[in-house]
């Protein structure tokens, strides 16, 4: 729609039942349909990569949306290989892979600049995306026998982990008391776990429906429309309502899925950080710990090209990799501190260890507490960046800077090292200059 809202005639390479249901919606919101013949192509990467000899002409620019999967082999990268000649503008809101791999050239990607657009917070300041609650539990879910696979839990072990009753009624408890009549989606570790939870809403009485990539297109947008118009106020699926989906009418978020992907975490809870006529705040009600794990989705994040280094985690894997705490008083949530940074409650001397929270119980994480989590976010930001440049101007030659990036688990030590050389030198020059 963005393109036919700026009057822009396009293709669309896609099943014939797509294409159908695109020019029906440009009719229902603009009158005609920008759906023609034209050069400017739209398509799904992996219907593209599979009719790449239909394009007759080549392409002068490929803008790639959620360029993060824009790598070295990848079916995105296909696509760009194909094309050597045309102009590349990868745009995404998560540069970040969850395999580490990085985006820029040097690191397996096709990206050489990386351009920052404003911050998450800017753009709630600022009222393009909508101000948020948080209700989130203040320790990690226990998933120590769960397996990882290609970066994440694995997906069978995480399903069977969270498809239980008690989590499922724990999940519609929390719904009813806290965002009760409010359109939410719950994004589920399976199609069977998606299931379950739609039927244990409709069960209480809460209009409830799940999608899946196996429901014919009409069925699938029926049931989106029943959703936009308040028929069905909770949505539930499996890797569907995820990047790329644009329904500003979700009001909730519901976070019933372990993931160790900050790319998968903020492209969940951003479903509904959209701006909608109405919705006052978004509410994220996180069942699994993904706060604790990831940080706030308006944390300030520093995003690099050259990839993330793997943490090295040890035996006591269920401890939050953000330090916080929760308060008996006020049920605020923030960083670990001798007293609640929200109500000034006194904690006795015990460790974090000692701590207990009641099964399934959602806190608040109140404006203090994220404020706070915010300032100490960037405090242990910059203090690990000024750490990480003294480590370099420490190395006394390129090799002793190859070995430092090995250490890093970069993808490519290497280039990365060649490139940060020059600019060490450089620095060293100047000074002594």
């Amino acid at each position: 729609m963005t393109l036919a809202n700026f009057g822009t005639v396009h293709d669309i390479v896609a099943p014939s039942a797509i294409v159908r249901q695109a020019k029906i919606e440009h009719f229902r919101k603009l009158g005609r349909s920008l759906v023609g013949k034209s050069r400017v192509y739209v398509c799904s990467a992996q219907t593209l990569v599979k009719r790449l000899a239909d394009i007759k002409d080549k392409p002068d620019i490929i803008v790639v949306d959620e360029s993060h999967h824009l790598t070295d082999g990848s079916t995105w990268g296909k696509i760009c290989a194909a094309y050597p000649d045309a102009k590349l503008l990868p745009v995404t809101a998560t540069p970040c892979r969850l395999d580490g791999k990085g985006l820029g050239k040097d690191a397996g990607g096709f990206a050489d600049t990386l351009i920052m657009g404003p911050t998450m917070r800017w753009l709630i300041d600022n009222g393009y995306l909508s101000e948020y609650r948080a209700f989130a539990p203040p320790l990690k879910m226990n998933l120590s026998g769960v397996k990882t696979r290609m970066g994440d839990y694995a997906k069978d072990q995480v399903a069977e982990a969270m498809d239980k009753p008690t989590i499922t009624g724990d999940a519609v408890e929390h719904y009813l008391r806290l965002a009760r009549g409010k359109r939410a989606v719950a994004f589920c570790a399976s199609v069977a776990h998606a299931e379950h939870v739609a039927d244990a809403f409709s069960a209480v009485g809460v209009p409830a429906s799940f999608l899946d990539g196996s429901l014919d297109p009409a069925e699938r947008d029926k049931r989106i429309k029943d959703f936009e118009s308040g028929k069905t106020l909770v949505l539930t699926s499996c890797d569907v309502v995820s990047e790329g989906f644009d329904l500003p009418a979700i009001e909730i978020a519901i976070l019933l899925r372990p993931t160790k992907s900050l790319s998968l975490y903020l492209q969940q809870v951003g479903r509904a950080l959209r701006v909608f006529a109405g919705k006052e705040y978004a509410i994220i009600l996180d069942h699994v710990g993904a706060i604790a794990t990831h940080g706030l989705p308006d944390e300030d994040r520093e995003w690099s090209l050259d990839g993330v280094t793997k943490k090295k985690r040890g035996a006591n894997d269920n401890q939050p990799d953000v330090n916080i705490t929760s308060c008996p008083v006020c049920f605020a949530i923030h960083l670990s501190a001798p007293e609640c940074q929200n109500c000034g409650h006194q904690y006795a001397a015990v460790s974090r260890r000692e701590m207990k929270q009641v099964d399934g119980e959602l806190v608040e994480i109140t404006a203090a507490a994220k404020e706070q989590m915010r300032r100490q976010a960037e405090v242990e930001k910059q203090k690990a960046r000024k750490q990480r440049i003294s480590q370099e101007h420490q190395c006394q030659s390129l090799e002793d800077l190859i070995e430092l990036g090995k250490s890093r688990g970069y993808s490519f030590p290497k280039q990365w090292a060649e490139k940060r050389w020059q600019f060490i030198e450089s620095s060293r020059k100047q000074r002594t200059g």
